[in-house]
């Protein structure tokens, strides 16, 4: 999948980082099938890891594995109305992401919920407006409550999670790197080189973002990257993440190398967001390190020692031609795909598409009868006939071709 395809299912949304304050207490979909072998927890790459997932024993509910979802397991809004899970209690509380802070729904009942073999409690259970800033295909979000406890491999070769209760996990071939895990979150060091400018220093390990890295608006100051020469293209996001603020910008720039531990990734494009808030603001790591990167390697955490082991199984892959917009599927409440993302000045946006046009067929195909890999894959096509309906309600037909990026 190329980089931009990652990018538009959600690059940097998630890193919650999210601390939950109870503030007024009141009374108030097709699921990928998956086979569990030997312990594993076999897992779907669609940008994100999609796990299977049970909630008191009767919902089922696909959710993203998110490193950065800070010790949580939370539902979307949608799904949840159209569940048969009927919590008997609602409460509020603020929380923060991607987009800033933002107040929302809890269930303070407690939760109990399978995914494999690893059964947890949850005494708060949000509720995000996960759709709208990733897509149909998502109905929650987990962040392992107990990592810290025991050795857990994301084994992105074979598309499994597996935590090691019992015995260790072989380590051959595995290259040792030193962590910090602070407030429910990893960080490690690594270092980025971009137009000869290198940033290096402690990055968040978030498996909720589908880029490479994403540098806060800290860094982008600190590091004086907006003065950086070559190549760039700013594109504008609706709903970056969880958050108040409802538009972002980010720049896309293509890095020398991403350093880590003794393994370098060439160039593979990289993001900074100048005016970033939340995840994205001041923080003690200088930026996120997403899936294009972790995708990579199969990766083994181990929290009580202080380590991440890597193994590098994926070269590095050319870059290849690309669309300058993005979409979030919404048929789950809406007829089409969302245009959720557009580069300025790009053909996209000089041929006429807007942020939240719905485009409702591609290439004489209505978008409801795409299935999810084919709609995963849309952009592989080297041209685009999209049919489109505006926010005003006028028809729009685009033609549109893959272009090099880079």
């Amino acid at each position: 999948m190329k980089q931009f395809d990652l990018m538009r299912w959600a690059r940097g949304v998630f890193a919650f980082n999210a601390i939950f304050a109870m503030v007024a207490m009141c009374v108030l979909a097709t699921q990928p099938v998956f086979a569990q072998v030997n312990d594993s927890i076999p897992f779907l790459l669609r940008g994100h890891i999609h796990i299977n997932s049970t909630i008191n024993d009767s919902v089922n509910c696909n959710v993203i594995y998110d490193t950065g979802a800070s010790n949580m397991y939370g539902v979307d809004s949608v799904f949840l109305a159209n569940s048969n899970w009927h919590p008997q209690r609602l409460g509020y509380a603020t929380t923060s992401g991607g987009a800033g802070g933002t107040k929302v729904r809890i269930i303070p009942d407690k939760t109990k919920v399978n995914i494999g073999n690893i059964e947890d409690f949850y005494e708060i259970v949000p509720i995000f407006k996960l759709r709208d800033i990733v897509d149909c295909h998502v109905d929650g979000i987990w962040g392992i409550k107990n990592i810290a406890e025991h050795p857990f491999e994301i084994n992105f070769e074979h598309s499994y999670l597996k935590q090691y209760k019992d015995g260790k996990p072989s380590l051959d071939g595995f290259q040792k790197l030193f962590i910090r895990y602070e407030n429910h979150t990893i960080m490690l060091q690594a270092e980025v080189a971009i137009g000869g400018t290198v940033v290096k220093g402690w990055f968040l390990m978030d498996t909720g973002s589908g880029s490479s890295v994403d540098f806060t608006a800290k860094t982008v100051k600190d590091y004086q990257l907006e003065s950086i020469p070559g190549k760039r293209y700013i594109t504008d996001w609706t709903q970056f993440g969880v958050g108040d603020k409802e538009q972002e910008w980010i720049v896309d720039m293509m890095s020398d190398n991403i350093i880590i531990g003794n393994d370098t990734i060439y160039k593979e494009p990289i993001s900074y967001i100048p005016e970033g808030t939340g995840a994205f603001s001041e923080r003690p790591y200088l930026g996120v390190i997403g899936n294009t990167v972790w995708s990579k390697y199969n990766i083994i955490v181990d929290i009580q020692n202080g380590l991440l082991w890597i193994r590098r199984f994926k070269p590095d892959s050319p870059q290849r031609p690309t669309y300058d917009y993005g979409f979030r599927n919404r048929t789950d409440i809406g007829c089409g795909w969302i245009v959720s993302n557009l580069t300025r000045d790009g053909d996209a946006a000089n041929a006429g598409m807007e942020l939240g046009d719905t485009i409702i067929a591609v290439n004489g195909k209505n978008v409801t009868e795409y299935s999810w890999d084919e709609e995963f894959h849309i952009d592989d096509q080297p041209k685009l006939f999209l049919d489109i309906i505006g926010a005003d309600g006028k028809e729009k037909h685009i033609t549109l071709e893959a272009k090099e990026r880079w």
